[in-house]
């Protein structure tokens, strides 16, 4: 199996604790996970919060006490902004696990799994997940979301880096590049995987007819809430925040769940996420 990669610091660090309860219940093999971290979030880490193999290394404290608005504004070292600069910590994360790993998962702290880790081609070198957004957003935010990507090539994360320094928005734009250099042996992952509020709230189709896509059916290893007739296996979203979109989208995401409860694992999620909200 390949390697799961994340970044968390302490601004993360609920959103990392729903990351490792949702991972570990709905995958029977659990993945090595690899985890840059902060001070604060090394802490925790200490206490074992993941049954599976947990490896990290602490070196993300030069930008601790901002925020993501804070952090735009500030000169960086190797980009424009202080912002750059960290999320394209996300590359230097990927080259550390490649000493060790042959392929990578690359999640934000913030997904949190609704069913099992996809199966991948040990063939394929790149995995990247589509925004499915409007055109004008689309051109603006880039085709693909930086927050969940697949690699097996370990120049991936040189050219990534590369890319992003004329990129239009931050690494994630520039995940187009990484597409053209890759295009003999990358997939997009489904619909299903990485759906973001985005998806919802700024989709190429309304938002009723968006919502219209999602059903339900009861099932054994996954959270039972199907989109398009096919099981939904990961969000991307921030539990616990003031953000107005991302509410409405976990409040969204919870009226299904909460309908699934006779599904076990799904009870047991609804139950962890309760304490987030």
């Amino acid at each position: 199996m390949y390697a799961v990669a994340t970044l968390a610091n302490k601004n993360s660090l609920k959103d990392l604790k729903v990351f490792f309860f949702s991972l570990e219940l709905w995958n029977n093999i659990l993945p090595t996970v690899y985890v840059y971290c902060d001070s604060v979030t090394e802490e925790y880490l200490k206490t074992k919060p993941y049954k599976g193999n947990l490896i990290y290394k602490n070196v993300l404290d030069s930008y601790n006490g901002m925020n993501r608005a804070e952090m735009e504004v500030l000169p960086g070292k190797e980009y424009s902004t202080l912002f750059g600069d960290f999320v394209i910590e996300k590359t230097h994360l990927m080259d550390w696990v490649f000493e060790k790993e042959s392929s990578i998962l690359f999640c934000d702290a913030d997904i949190c799994f609704m069913g099992p880790l996809p199966d991948i081609d040990s063939s394929i070198k790149l995995g990247v997940s589509r925004h499915n957004i409007r055109l004008y957003d689309e051109q603006k935010y880039g085709i693909y979301n930086a927050g969940y990507l697949y690699a097996s090539d370990k120049t991936i994360p040189t050219l990534w880096r590369e890319f992003s320094k004329t990129s239009r928005f931050f690494e994630q734009a520039s995940i187009e590049e990484l597409v053209k250099e890759f295009c003999d042996s990358y997939i997009i992952f489904p619909n299903t995987i990485n759906y973001g509020w985005w998806r919802l709230l700024q989709g190429k189709e309304s938002i009723e007819v968006l919502k219209h896509k999602w059903t339900f059916r009861r099932e054994a290893n996954s959270c039972g809430i199907l989109i398009e007739g096919e099981p939904l296996l990961s969000i991307h979203t921030h539990w616990k925040t003031k953000d107005q979109v991302t509410n409405y989208f976990n409040d969204f995401v919870l009226e299904h769940l909460e309908k699934l409860k006779s599904v076990e694992k799904t009870k047991q999620l609804v139950k962890f996420l309760r304490k987030f909200i």
